[in-house]
């Protein structure tokens, strides 16, 4: 994946946003081994061990009135029930909305690497 690719993943998930708010429904999930800010190797263990699927996308931030949101690269598992998130606890989650990619991505995780937070500006 290249990086303009990415960032047109990245402006993708922020359309969607523009048009929902809230994103996937996400339940927090305690994963026993699961370490703080390394979801994408998270959400894989789990499913090695439980599984699954993982599902990677990203995490849009937009507290009331700021003039842009963030977007933070994320991985969670798909289960049965829906998507559950191995690594935020719940609280964690209040002020994100996760947005899956639409198409499966090469790459996604060394460019999340260095692109661990974007920004973009919003029209309040």
């Amino acid at each position: 994946m290249s990086e303009q690719a990415y960032r047109a993943a990245v402006d993708a998930a922020v359309a969607r946003w523009r048009l929902d708010r809230r994103g996937e429904p996400l339940t927090c999930l305690a994963f026993d081994g699961a370490l703080p800010g390394r979801c994408h190797e998270n959400a894989a263990a789990y499913v090695t061990k439980h599984g699954g699927e993982v599902v990677r996308g990203f995490l849009v931030m937009h507290p009331d009135g700021w003039p842009e949101v963030w977007v933070m690269p994320h991985s969670v598992v798909r289960t049965e029930t829906g998507l559950v998130d191995v690594t935020l606890p719940a609280d964690q989650l209040r002020w994100l909305g996760f947005y899956p990619l639409l198409d499966a991505i090469d790459g996604f995780e060394k460019l999340a690497q260095r692109f661990t937070r974007e920004s973009r500006p919003i029209a309040l």
